[in-house]
């Protein structure tokens, strides 16, 4: 218990300026810490009722960084202590209800904070560190009430001392985009922590600088740390909801205190950030139980929850029900929308239609159409966002079928010598992690690639398709290809190396992770593998290896240490293209699969040149051609005349031309 003449002390060393509120000034004259806290909550009630508001009796969001950043000593056991509280007084009830005649439960939970920051003041060290500063920054706007006027008194007075003296110093210049863990402490330490503390602070005036520099730090980072599209660099796409907390801390604090934030720049990024943000969305599945520990990581549902009622996104209404659906647990895979194809004015078929057609019937149609247009009430339909993006500068390469939730998603980024890549089958994640990579010259291992470029980007309504190519390598061109065809439920995975000599034998072994709880199972016809996680099944093909399991082939394909692993050999070159089906209608019909002859000027050329396969599952039949070397007149595989790089398409059911997918082309 502080004596009197320490918080007559504490209450003289808090720093008030010409703005600062007349009844602070009056009650730090008469030495009264009670009166001091009347008159400092006075001033911040409204903001205090606003955010009460909007998080309702929620725990401390504070807490969503915890595990982010490292935390010092008093940092730690103010955590365990929060932690604590929440356990005891929070977990039982489960959501707050109001019942009338029943405040005991809210009153009492409250309280405990006092002990809290009791325990917090013992002891007394150096300044907060950036996460104590915002805890209890948010401890005292919430739950000061509940104080005692001796405990609130010293804790605003460690935090004004720390943030109003020392504002002019340490100002956050320059942050590291390609760096996570400073990415994201320097947002706290240097933008988080001051701007929170400027609008505790602000009924003691003299903030305007610590305001600034606040400002100027969150606006930076946020405009650094992503792209104009709205795209979060790579290396922070696996810690995207830790990036994004501070981001929502400060914008809700900033809309409870009515204080401008975000200029007109940023403002509209992170719009962008938040629209982004919501395509990687996916559902839950399954409910926590009971007895689980109560502090939990948030999901970035539960940040974008917050942040897309002030992002000033024109698609709020269709984001907000996004994330309300994520709370449900996950569905069986639904078959996937048909693409409809819209009429041409000057397609044949249209018009030769039409001719048979009397004046009088088209007339009498028309007359119908326009009445009932007239009639129709306006509606104010928003254009559909775009739901898959590229970012050169960020590295990263969104996939996705569609804007709903059960909707397949790929996200792959290349901003390390190792890329990183994930894929959901409706939702659920299935792959993710490192997709890694070795390869072996006549039993020479090469070097890992300094790093990866785009070097193809394909998005139309039937596919969605990105290429990797390594930098800094030079004995051989080593090419990854991911893609995603929306209507399908289908997607590949395609890694090539070509060597310089086509004489040298090349060795590819490539792997990515499962997710934790993935189950695989073997066939016992085929060398297809099944991938199970929760309700969602998906079938995967190796096509470079022979599809009967008896048949000796060069290679292998296997899960390993819960991944799975890719090995093929060849002479000059090899292809190792995987395919993934999880189409419905899919799951329990047969499937076979061949490597295909490629010819060029009347002979077959070897697979350092140029390689081609074709899939079958029921009747869904895929083509996949790579060519490694460029041909010097056109090449044919089965019934394909082509000049480019790389082929995939639909191998229609009752024969017919090639419905292609992509076609990437050389390079000029």
């Amino acid at each position: 218990m502080a004596t009197a003449s320490l918080i007559k002390k504490l209450l003289h060393s808090i720093p008030l300026g010409r703005k600062a509120d007349a009844a602070l000034r009056e009650a730090v004259a008469a030495n009264d810490p009670a009166a001091f806290q009347d008159a400092f909550l006075a001033a911040i009630a409204k903001p205090k009722k606003r955010l009460r508001k909007q998080l309702g009796q929620s725990a401390l969001f504070a807490t969503w960084s915890v595990d982010v950043i490292d935390l010092s000593g008093r940092e730690r056991e103010l955590a365990a202590s929060l932690d604590d509280l929440s356990s005891r007084s929070e977990k039982p009830s489960g959501r707050t209800k109001k019942h009338k005649g029943k405040k005991s439960q809210q009153t009492r939970s409250p309280l405990k904070y006092d002990e809290v920051i009791a325990n917090w003041l013992v002891e007394t060290g150096p300044a907060p560190g950036p996460w104590e500063t915002i805890a209890i920054a948010e401890i005292l706007l919430r739950e000061g009430q509940t104080l005692s006027p001796e405990n609130f008194t010293q804790a605003l007075a460690v935090l004004a001392g720390a943030a109003l003296r020392d504002s002019s110093g340490g100002l956050f210049d320059a942050p590291t985009a390609t760096d996570e863990n400073n990415a994201i402490r320097q947002m706290i330490l240097e933008g988080e922590s001051p701007w929170i503390c400027s609008l505790l602070m602000s009924p003691l005036g003299g903030v305007l600088t610590l305001a600034k520099s606040a400002t100027e730090s969150l606006r930076k980072v946020l405009l650094e740390c992503t792209d104009a599209d709205g795209l979060v660099h790579g290396s922070l796409l696996g810690r995207l909801p830790e990036w994004l907390a501070p981001v929502a801390r400060c914008t809700i604090w900033a809309e409870a205190f009515h204080a401008p934030l975000w200029d007109n720049d940023s403002a509209e990024r992170l719009t962008l950030v938040t629209e982004r943000a919501a395509l990687l969305i996916l559902p839950a599945l399954h409910h926590h139980a009971d007895d689980a520990p109560y502090r939990i990581t948030p999901s970035l549902a539960d940040i974008l929850e917050l942040l897309i009622p002030a992002s000033g996104s024109a698609q709020e209404k269709r984001l907000t029900k996004l994330v309300k659906a994520s709370r449900n647990e996950v569905g069986e895979v639904t078959r996937p929308k048909k693409l409809k194809k819209s009429k041409v004015d000057d397609d044949p078929g249209v018009v030769e239609h039409s001719i048979g057609k009397s004046a009088e019937n088209e007339s009498s149609a028309s007359g119908r159409k326009l009445k009932r247009e007239a009639n129709r009430k306006p509606i104010d339909k928003l254009k559909k966002p775009d739901v898959s993006w590229q970012s050169d500068s960020s590295c990263v390469a969104i996939l996705r079928s569609s804007s709903d939730l059960d909707a397949d998603t790929l996200t792959l980024e290349w901003h390390s010598s190792s890329p990183q890549v994930m894929i959901a089958a409706a939702g659920v994640p299935i792959l993710a992690g490192n997709w890694n990579w070795s390869v072996h010259l006549d039993d020479e291992v090469l070097p890992t690639p300094t790093g990866w470029k785009c070097s193809c980007w394909f998005l139309d309504p039937e596919t969605v398709f990105v290429e990797l190519e390594a930098d800094g390598v030079a004995d051989v061109k080593q090419v990854r290809q991911l893609l995603l065809a929306p209507c399908d439920r289908f997607a590949m995975m395609t890694d090539s190396v070509t060597s310089q000599n086509p004489e040298r034998k090349v060795q590819l072994i490539t792997s990515v992770p499962l997710v934790d709880g993935a189950a695989c199972a073997t066939c016992k016809v085929t060398r297809e593998l099944t991938l199970s996680v929760g309700p969602r099944t998906v079938r995967t093909f190796p096509l470079w290896l022979e599809d009967d399991r008896i048949q000796h082939t060069l290679g292998s394909y296997r899960e390993h240490d819960g991944q799975l692993e890719l090995a093929g050999v060849g002479k000059g070159g090899v292809t190792l293209p995987l395919a993934l089906d999880w189409h419905p209608k899919h799951i329990d019909q047969p499937a076979d699969w061949t490597r295909l002859s490629v010819t060029e000027s009347r002979r077959t050329v070897g697979a350092h040149e140029a390689s081609g396969f074709r899939i079958r599952i029921g009747d869904h039949q895929v083509l996949i051609y790579r060519s490694l070397i460029a041909p010097t007149i056109s090449r044919a595989v089965l019934g394909l005349h082509t000049w480019d790089e790389s082929v995939y398409g639909r191998v229609p059911l009752k024969g017919g031309l090639l419905q292609p997918l992509v076609e990437v082309e050389y390079p000029e």
